[in-house]
């Protein structure tokens, strides 16, 4: 355990920039056409980028790791970094390799193969050129965003195209330089996307046919992706342009205000994370910042609480408990409410005793338990210390991966470049394969 330092680390992110192809599906069974038979989430999805609030948080973290229980697994064709997504009974990744690219749907109770989306694709890039954003599944349906823009809103249980968009061509935009990143989300009745070009760096669709409702203002687009939530008393939408954080408000799309940011690198990818009605920023470029709002949805004039210790690349912080912990050249717990004064954002602890903690780390919280998905494929559960980093147990699910996990009722799903995953989060459940 090191005492707090300055934590900073340059890897460029792996994205992929990829050429429009035309797509076809695949329906694997007869059993497609309905809902499986078995609803395996007890009410629990995670159907987006970071779960059903889009903050990391689930009730479903476990006190204790049971035993490792692998309930199924399938095969993937290669290497590819979109997190997975598992919604009303279905899981949801994407893939590559061989060269074309796939949106593939599985039973979630058993891993039955329900129906998979396929198109040529032999670019080569570094790291493969696999789609980067999260499917969204949301009411029947799951919106997948490739790399160079192209939006698809699919039928959940049949995998038929109910509307498509090209983010790039619609909005005569430039396609970014490591391609379409920003998970599509649903807010207040609007499908949030980043389009670029005469779209701004964000604009909402209606999710039932595409149809534009409103662009943002801001130049060009980043890599991270967006969050919704109420800031200064009003609903907003809020995450980065180019050069920028800002919010745009939720039912119109009005630019609230603007936070300069330094983007030297070109890319920022930490979603912004809301802290008790303040804004956590953080990349790998500049301190974390956690700012506040006035009563009127302006950031007020005071400087921002700072913190040289938080400095991600990819991994987007989590609240936990009140705390926030994150992960840059290893763990790291902060306090955004101290004793000693509102503007400072102060680090509990570092752990950085093993090279697991050390790559990408994705968090899943509950109050007093977080989950933490280390790169080397190692699982590590932890609790609740503000003294130290308690480990509680450890287990190794896969190879390495980037892929953020989805916790889904009792089940977690992870994938690296061969398989898809899915494990019992608790003991009694017996699953299958």
């Amino acid at each position: 355990m090191n005492t707090p330092k300055s934590a900073a680390w340059g890897r460029l992110v792996a994205l992929a920039l990829l050429a429009p192809v035309p797509a076809i599906c695949t329906s694997h069974s007869a059993v497609a056409q309905d809902e499986p038979a078995i609803e395996t989430n007890g009410g629990h999805d995670w159907p987006a980028w970071r779960g059903p609030r889009g903050n990391g948080f689930s009730p479903d973290v476990p006190k204790r790791l049971p035993p490792k229980k692998l309930l199924w697994s399938r095969p993937m064709a290669g290497e590819c970094h979109a997190p997975v997504s598992v919604g009303g009974g279905y899981v949801v990744v994407a893939d590559h390799g061989g060269g074309r690219g796939y949106w593939r749907c599985f039973n979630a109770a058993d891993g039955t193969p329900v129906w998979t989306r396929q198109y040529p694709n032999n670019e080569k890039m570094e790291f493969g050129a696999a789609p980067r954003a999260a499917p969204l599944i949301h009411r029947g349906r799951v919106y997948c965003l490739s790399a160079w823009g192209e939006l698809f809103c699919i039928e959940l249980s049949t995998g038929n195209v109910v509307w498509q968009k090209h983010l790039a061509r619609h909005f005569q935009a430039k396609t970014p330089t490591w391609g379409y990143c920003c998970s599509p989300l649903v807010a207040g009745g609007k499908l949030i996307v980043n389009p670029g070009g005469t779209g701004g760096p964000v604009a909402a669709l209606n999710p039932d046919t595409g149809k534009v409702l409103w662009t943002g203002e801001g130049e060009g687009l980043n890599y991270a992706g967006f969050i919704v939530g109420t800031f200064g008393g009003v609903e907003q939408v809020v995450g980065y342009d180019q050069k920028t954080a800002g919010g745009w408000e939720l039912k119109t799309g009005r630019r609230l205000w603007t936070f300069e940011v330094d983007n030297s690198y070109g890319y920022i990818v930490p979603s912004p994370v809301a802290v008790g009605g303040k804004l956590l920023l953080t990349s790998d470029q500049e301190n974390a910042r956690l700012v506040a709002f006035d009563d009127g949805d302006k950031i007020w004039d005071e400087p921002p609480a700072e913190n040289e210790d938080l400095a991600p690349e990819i991994a987007t912080p989590t609240v936990w408990g009140g705390l926030i912990l994150g992960a840059s050249y290893g763990l790291v717990l902060l306090d955004p409410s101290p004793a000693d004064g509102p503007r400072t954002l102060e680090t509990l602890w570092i752990y950085d005793d093993e090279k697991c903690v050390e790559g990408v780390c994705h968090v899943i919280a509950s109050e007093d338990r977080a989950l933490v998905m280390c790169e080397d494929g190692q699982l590590l559960l932890l609790a609740a210390d503000r003294e130290s980093c308690r480990i509680l147990d450890r287990v190794k699910l896969c190879e390495k991966t980037w892929v953020h996990p989805a916790l889904a009722g009792a089940r977690l799903y992870v994938r690296d470049k061969s398989r898809l995953y899915c494990y019992a989060m608790r003991a009694e459940d017996r699953g299958g394969r």
